[in-house]
């Protein structure tokens, strides 16, 4: 089977040696993702967003898009902000429903990120 490698060039790739995402056969596996400047100033719905979109763009390069994905996981450092994930969340996959985590954290990396996403995506089509 073929290992495709994406990376999406933040620099933390190559210091903490990984990829954004990693596709084998039809499965498309996303790294934990948070939001980056500007979406990383915002919100938790702000930051929700832009990490799908970081995930989007990740999943695309891997031949996959939003409604492939089967599972996500969510780790969010402040349950106050589950109806702003929720809502971004729903957004982005509320018609195909995947399998899905929340996971209150400590601390994520960067330290003004609130939220962090990581999806399994399988191509079933």
């Amino acid at each position: 089977m073929i290992r495709t490698t994406i990376s999406s060039g933040y620099p933390f790739e190559d210091t903490y040696g990984y990829s954004r995402a990693v596709r084998v056969g039809d499965q498309v596996f996303v790294s934990g993702t948070t939001a980056r400047v500007p979406h990383l100033d915002g919100d938790a719905y702000v930051q929700m967003t832009g990490a799908i979109k970081t995930v989007a763009t990740a999943l695309s390069e891997a031949g996959a898009d939003l409604r492939h994905v089967v599972r996500t996981v969510i780790y969010i450092v402040d349950m106050a902000d589950v109806e702003h994930i929720a809502r971004a969340h729903q957004e982005a996959f509320g018609a195909f429903r995947p399998a899905s985590t929340l996971v209150q954290v400590v601390a994520l990396t960067p330290a003004s990120a609130r939220i962090e996403i990581e999806v399994t995506a399988v191509v079933h089509d």
